[in-house]
């Protein structure tokens, strides 16, 4: 097996031990204009994408013609089983793209590579609310010249398990903003790293990271940023921050910056703390009791995570699942 992608605090080696469930047609909704093939025509590049797509495993690849502006692409992902998406924004396209997955199983694979066009924008919502013994997530988006991509992560999952998130800066003027909300509850132990990579001239990339720990769950995010040398004019910022809500919750943020050219701009932070006790009195002095203040204010610190979804039916579903989630948790 070829060398792991670097994780730091997560045991991927463990996990890919396992071999994966078979992977299953995905569901796909989308415009006429939008080409579907049955395969990945992705060459694996290290040891998680061998695993992903070894033994057989086979994927769908779906491909947005040059200049597209027409209806969003919905990927849903199968009730039972693994699945792999192959997705290609060609040049000068604008479209919208939502993967969503809710499945069952056991040791789930997850795989969807993102390559986007010269010119082309995308916004990308995953939602993830898996019910799986364990899962392995990878999603890997790559930009050409003056590419742009918004990016949103809900993680609602209930297994353990990991979530890689790779952006690649190649094009000179890529530009990309990544962020991740996850609620961690139970026994869970989970862990998200999401690395952003300019390789181009005069790129710029953001990683947001917010996550809330209820019960004995273990939380870890790991945010790495690098400008590789030659990549004059790059930016590379990140945030890292993670609320505990229980004395048993653990929570780990590792920002690591990783700087190999000088005429660039690049910084971090990073935060594991508790409830934000003066927040919590302003609002229990207006009339609230003190369940639904701390809910409002877990709402507030998760928004920052999740404000890019404009889907308010969505948006009121991962609101519910927070609040019964939090109710559960005080039970």
């Amino acid at each position: 097996m070829r060398e792991l992608p670097s994780t730091p605090k997560i045991a991927l080696a463990r996990a890919l031990k396992k071999a994966p469930a078979a992977a299953v047609p995905v569901g796909v909704t989308a415009d006429a204009a939008v080409t579907r093939t049955f395969g990945l025509q992705v060459a694996p590049q290290d040891g998680l994408e061998d695993w992903l797509q070894g033994a057989g495993q086979t994927g769908v690849t779906l491909t947005v013609p040059a200049g597209y502006q027409g209806e969003p692409v919905f990927i849903q992902g199968p009730a039972e089983g693994s699945g792999l998406v192959h997705v290609v924004v060609a040049p000068g396209a604008t479209v919208t793209l939502q993967d969503s997955w809710q499945g069952r199983g056991e040791h789930l694979a997850i795989g969807v590579w993102l390559e986007v066009g010269e010119d082309a924008t995308v916004n990308w919502l995953t939602y993830d609310a898996l019910a799986a013994e364990s899962a392995v997530a990878l999603r890997k988006a790559t930009l050409a010249a003056g590419a742009s991509l918004n990016w949103t992560v809900a993680g609602f999952s209930h297994n353990s398990g990991a979530s890689l998130i790779t952006c690649d800066l190649v094009g000179e003027g890529a530009r990309a903003t990544v962020n991740v909300g996850v609620l961690a509850s139970g026994s869970q132990h989970l862990g998200y790293t999401t690395r952003m990579t300019n390789y181009g001239r005069k790129t710029g990339g953001h990683i947001n990271q917010r996550g809330v720990i209820t019960g004995a769950a273990h939380l870890i995010f790991n945010g790495i940023g690098h400008i590789v040398q030659g990549a004059q004019g790059a930016d590379n910022q990140q945030e890292n921050r993670v609320l505990m809500l229980a004395q048993e919750a653990r929570g780990d943020a590792n920002p690591i910056l990783l700087i190999d050219e000088n005429d660039v701009t690049a910084g971090h932070a990073a935060s594991v703390t508790r409830i934000d006790q003066a927040q919590l009195y302003y609002l229990m002095s207006r009339g609230l009791s003190k369940a639904l203040a701390s809910r409002l204010v877990i709402r507030g610190f998760l928004e920052a995570g999740l404000a890019e979804i404009k889907d308010p039916q969505l948006k009121q579903t991962l609101f519910d699942t927070i609040d019964e989630t939090l109710v559960n948790a005080d039970a």
